[in-house]
C-alpha cells in the first residue's frame, strides 16, 4: 500500500482594500463633551451635545436650573481597540497641531 503524503496549504495572504462608506443621510455633530463608563469587559464611550438654553436678557441666566446634554452616539469597544483609537487621534491631533503652527509662522 502506498504511502500517501499530507500536505496543508498554508492560507494564502492578500491584502482586501477597505470602502468607507459615509451615507448621504449621515448627520455630523458637536460634540462638547464625552463621557466613558466602564463594564465588565468593554467601554461605553457617549458623545454629547451642549443644549445652551436662550438668554434674551441679563437677568434670565438667574433662571436656569440646568443645562441640557442631547446624547448625540454611543460607541462599545473593547480596551484594546480603544488604546489602537487613542493612539490613532493623538497621532492626528499631533499633525494637525503642527500643521496649525506651521500656518501661524507663515509656513504652507
Amino acid at each position: 500500500m502506498p504511502k500517501t503524503r499530507s500536505t496543508k496549504k498554508k492560507p494564502q495572504e492578500r491584502t482586501i482594500p477597505m470602502v468607507w462608506n459615509f451615507p448621504d443621510d449621515l448627520l455630523s455633530r458637536y460634540a462638547t463633551n464625552i463621557l466613558v463608563q466602564t463594564g465588565d469587559q468593554e467601554l461605553y464611550v457617549s458623545f454629547f451635545e451642549i443644549q445652551h438654553p436662550v438668554l434674551l436678557e441679563p437677568g434670565d441666566i438667574n433662571k436656569v436650573e440646568s443645562v441640557n446634554a442631547e446624547c448625540i452616539a454611543k460607541i462599545v469597544v473593547t480596551p484594546e481597540r480603544l488604546t489602537l483609537f487613542v493612539d490613532v487621534l493623538q497621532k492626528q491631533l499631533t499633525a494637525f497641531k503642527a500643521k496649525k503652527a506651521q500656518k501661524a509662522n507663515g509656513s504652507k
